[in-house]
């Protein structure tokens, strides 16, 4: 009989994909593929708003569908809820005794799934797989695994960011506990958990991130299409730096726009594209009337988005909020060079590919000296773009890890 395997992740397609949803989807289709019995549980959310607010999120109609072989199961979220426990944390923070706030805060992450244990209790999975952090539905996975029986393996993706202080709450130190194996990217994310919740070393698989090639385009397969792109935006002789990812301040796009603003001024041929959803924060900041400089292409679909990529001569995000960097090997798949924060995540990555450069987070000066360097000296953005391809074939090819993934995880 075949292995059961469940993926309880918190948005799935239609919904854009982070980086640890990207994981999620090419294991379920490939495991799929090769005869084992996936689902992915998930939100009914097209996007994270629709987890405690059912007027302006949006929301995914179908609860049950098969997506590339994936059944694909989409619970309600419990909104009042979470909506209650957002205004708790955000205006009654100092009146809340701490052990109480971090049970909240976590329950305001969201999303809080109806009917999740009833389910894994009725499908009877083998391995169930929950990711990301600091999401709630990890501890509700958490909570029903203990009362099932026989119990399944439990295989966590936590996606830590050490230096965000939600990542510090001591309500993942249970989460983390009741797992069997957690799944990280980096040797630099194993040691931030193992120093933070005191989890030993025997209960970790470091296994990367990874793309998946053969769904991808050789960038001399895209040239006319990076010709056309090119030409509708009127980017011929531009200076293209771009940005891909959440709109947030964490991931360094506000920094990264403050420092076009001087860029711009004594140079206009620099270019600022960015990809990924829109935050409030950054519609209202896109209101502005200096910003010249900026296309903001919203979300794109895969190919399109590689489309980009052929197009940019840097891919900058200097971000904080980063456990590996899946956007750093698409850019590398394009031969592009990459900067991204000087954290300890992003530096194992850059350094270990010597595909790019490192700055600080937050700081515009160093930042502008960067992209400054890689712009005039043609010849080392060209080396680093090259290393960090090499570095992605060695090392991030998805038949590669995939491999490792089924030696480590499907015992």
């Amino acid at each position: 009989m075949k292995q059961k395997i469940a993926f309880v992740t918190p948005l799935y397609l239609p919904a854009p994909l982070s980086g640890s949803g990207v994981v999620v989807r090419e294991l379920a289709e490939s495991l799929t593929q090769k005869g084992y019995d996936c689902t992915v549980v998930t939100s009914d959310g097209l996007n994270a708003r629709w987890w405690y607010d059912p007027i302006f999120g949006q929301e995914i109609k179908n609860k049950f569908e098969i997506i590339n072989g994936v059944k694909v199961y989409r619970l309600n979220c419990k909104q009042l809820l979470s909506f209650i426990c957002l205004v708790l944390v955000r205006h009654f923070k100092l009146l809340i005794p701490k052990p109480l706030f971090n049970k909240l805060q976590l329950l305001y992450s969201g999303p809080n799934l109806t009917g999740l244990a009833n389910l894994l209790k009725k499908e009877k999975f083998d391995i169930i797989y929950s990711s990301p952090f600091p999401v709630y539905l990890n501890k509700q996975v958490a909570d029903a695994i203990e009362k099932l029986t026989p119990r399944p393996e439990f295989i966590l993706m936590p996606c830590f960011h050490s230096l965000l202080p939600d990542y510090h709450n001591p309500e993942l130190k249970k989460v983390l506990e009741k797992a069997d194996l957690i799944h990280v990217f980096s040797n630099v994310e194993k040691d931030d958990i193992k120093r933070i919740f005191q989890i030993p070393d025997r209960r970790f698989a470091v296994i990367p991130l990874f793309l998946n090639f053969s769904k991808m385009s050789d960038i001399n397969q895209i040239k006319d299409k990076i010709a056309n792109f090119k030409k509708k935006f009127k980017l011929k002789n531009k200076k293209i730096i771009l940005f891909a990812g959440s709109k947030i301040r964490q991931k360094g796009v506000f920094t990264l726009v403050n420092t076009f603003k001087n860029l711009y001024k004594n140079d206009p041929s620099y270019v600022l594209i960015t990809l990924g959803n829109a935050t409030p924060e950054w519609n209202k900041c896109k209101k502005k009337r200096d910003l010249d400089f900026l296309l903001d292409l919203g979300y794109v679909e895969e190919k399109q988005k590689e489309i980009v990529f052929g197009a940019c001569n840097i891919f900058c995000m200097p971000s904080l909020a980063e456990s590996f960097g899946l956007t750093y090997l698409e850019a590398w798949h394009k031969k592009k060079p990459v900067i991204g924060a000087n954290i300890p995540s992003v530096k194992e990555l850059i350094d270990n590919a010597r595909g790019g450069l490192l700055v600080r987070f937050g700081d515009e000066k160093d930042l502008e000296r960067a992209i400054k360097r890689l712009v005039f000296d043609s010849s080392l953005a060209k080396k680093l773009g090259e290393n960090g391809y090499r570095a992605l074939v060695s090392n991030y090819d998805f038949l590669k890890v995939f491999s490792k993934n089924l030696k480590n995880i499907l015992k």
